[in-house]
């Protein structure tokens, strides 16, 4: 019997595995691999840390109010 573009056929060892299995879109799979190589990243950890110290200090402003002040 020929797959069809509705049909999923998968080895019963990935069926059996104690650790589940999980099925996506190439896409999403793609994008989560990027994320976690961002997430990965000791430089982007440092400058998250930073860039919440600079929020707590008040050295930010939000869009909106970058908006109205590009709008005067």
């Amino acid at each position: 019997m020929a797959n069809s573009s509705k049909t999923i056929t998968l080895p019963k060892t990935l069926i059996k595995r104690k650790e589940g299995i999980a099925i996506l879109p190439l896409e999403e799979y793609e994008r989560l691999k990027e994320d976690l190589e961002m997430l990965r990243s000791k430089r982007l950890a440092k400058e998250i840390k930073k860039a919440r110290q600079e929020v707590k200090r008040g050295e930010v402003i939000s869009l909106e109010e970058l908006e109205r002040k590009l709008n005067l």
